[in-house]
């Protein structure tokens, strides 16, 4: 092999190498950016501060900071997978919310009472609630189940790789709703291990926020 195509393939494994390196840097830029597009869409606030991002897996990010409202500091936060907004809700006052009257005079305790709820939240409710239009039932409760099955199988995906193996990838083959328990079968590939299959328990509160999961493989 001459010099000059040791030379060309070295030159093509730089470029290929800078350009992986700035597209994985750019992702969690893009992450921050959808998010707080996204907080000021819905709430109309844009003074962004304290920001925080974790990747929680492949093309995978949970954006969280505060936003300033007269002087004040509220908690936001954003799920970002595949360049798309999966949650997001943010707990303080906007004007977009009727219901919230701002007071000088109110302490931290009291401020920013008014919770603003975003996709992802009030989901255990919007899947038992029942719908005269049986088309728009469906879709909210496919769409709402999604969100559920997004958050478990990260939960779950987590705890294996931390109790068993770090290669471990979670695939929910079914799943259920019981009340406000997601339940179902899900298949455990490794890396170097042969694969495995389980059942699952993912618990939610009322406004659909995981709390808790189970897992057993045989």
């Amino acid at each position: 092999m001459t010099k000059r195509v040791l030379f060309k393939l070295a030159m093509v494994f730089s470029v290929s190498l800078v350009f992986s390196s700035t597209l994985a840097a750019s992702e969690p830029h893009q992450a921050r950016k959808l998010c707080k597009s996204k907080i000021t869409e819905v709430y109309g606030v844009n003074q962004f501060s304290d920001l925080l991002t974790d990747q929680l897996g492949h093309h995978k990010f949970k954006i969280q900071g505060k936003v300033r409202v007269h002087n004040h500091k509220y908690p936001f936060n954003c799920k970002i997978k595949n360049g798309r907004v999966k949650s997001y809700a943010y707990n303080g006052p906007h004007d977009r919310h009727p219901e919230y009257k701002y007071d000088d005079d109110d302490d931290d305790s009291n401020i920013g009472t008014a919770i603003a709820v975003g996709a992802g939240l009030a989901i255990i409710a919007a899947l038992a609630s029942q719908s005269d239009d049986d088309h728009h039932e469906k879709s909210s409760i496919s769409t709402s189940k999604t969100i559920l099955e997004d958050d478990c199988h990260d939960m779950l995906q987590y705890r294996l790789r931390d109790e068993h193996d770090g290669t471990a990838n979670v695939h929910m083959k079914s799943s259920q709703l019981n009340g406000r328990d997601l339940k179902g079968e899900i298949k455990v590939k490794y890396l170097r291990r042969n694969d495995q299959r389980g059942s699952y328990t993912c618990h939610f509160n009322s406004s659909g926020r995981l709390l808790d999961s189970s897992y057993h493989l045989y």
